[in-house]
């Protein structure tokens, strides 16, 4: 499960609603509109107006709320499409605020061959990097940002960006957790893209480190300040059966029988 909040300034609150009548044409806008608001925790759509004009806190996404007012007012509408609605306007916001950021993830990445053998100019990969960008804007990354936000309200934040913390292995651990929207509704496993995570982590308020390799290409990964033993603990929970997994279990039951039977070991 998880807690999926935003900024509930104008230009949110626009887009959201814009969100909401491509998802439900055929509701009124007027009750688009209250239910969006109520989902956003005020009383009403016109009190969400008049706080989207001051400064104010994120607040949290209430699919339920949203779900009740329209069901009052005859749709059957899932909560979900307000995680979904608003999922999408904070993947924008990230996707605006950082400009190297692609489904892929941070930077260009190394120039490809073509096929005609030869490699891609400049243009050509600004190109191919400007494509994968748009990515992050389809529908198709909602129910990945949204697991990889699951995920991430487990993970131990620290005050400086760790080694081992890479987004790459992240992602790897974040598409194979089992969870649901606060509905109950399935959510993962789900394919996770590496960007897809790199966006959630943003939003979530992790920092974030880029690398180049040898060649000063952007690496396309970026690490965390986040915990590596709360990661690698995580990682163990929701992936036993890798190798890793697999040699810490071992190293486990040899120091549970050492610790049994320590005549055994010469102790």
């Amino acid at each position: 499960m998880f807690e999926l909040k935003i900024n509930p300034n104008y230009e949110n609150l626009e887009a959201a609603k814009h969100e909401l009548l491509k998802k439900l044409p055929t509701v009124k806008s007027s009750h688009r509109c209250e239910a969006l608001g109520k989902g956003l925790g005020y009383g009403s759509y016109s009190a969400a107006r008049a706080a989207s004009k001051m400064i104010a806190a994120p607040v949290a996404a209430d699919g339920l709320a949203f779900q009740k007012y329209l069901d009052s007012q005859g749709f059957n509408v899932s909560p979900n499409v307000l995680q979904h609605t608003v999922a999408k306007v904070a993947i924008a916001n990230v996707v605006a605020a950082n400009e190297h950021l692609s489904i892929w993830g941070i930077g260009y990445g190394r120039p490809e061959r073509k096929p005609d053998g030869t490699w891609e100019a400049p243009r050509e990969r600004y190109a191919r990097f400007k494509g994968h960008r748009s990515e992050l804007l389809d529908d198709s990354a909602i129910t990945p940002f949204l697991l990889s936000l699951a995920l991430l309200e487990r993970v131990v934040r620290t005050k400086t960006i760790r080694r081992g913390t890479g987004s790459y292995g992240v992602k790897h651990v974040a598409e194979n957790f089992k969870c649901t929207y606060p509905d109950g509704e399935k959510l993962g496993p789900h394919y996770v893209p590496n960007g897809v995570l790199i966006a959630a982590a943003i939003h979530a308020g992790f920092m974030t480190k880029s690398h180049f390799d040898e060649l000063g290409y952007h690496s396309l990964n970026v690490t965390f300040n986040m915990s590596k033993p709360c990661l690698d603990d995580l990682d163990y929970e929701i992936r036993p059966d890798t190798g890793q997994s697999q040699d810490r279990r071992r190293a486990e039951e040899r120091r549970r029988l050492k610790k049994a039977s320590p005549t055994m070991w010469g102790l």
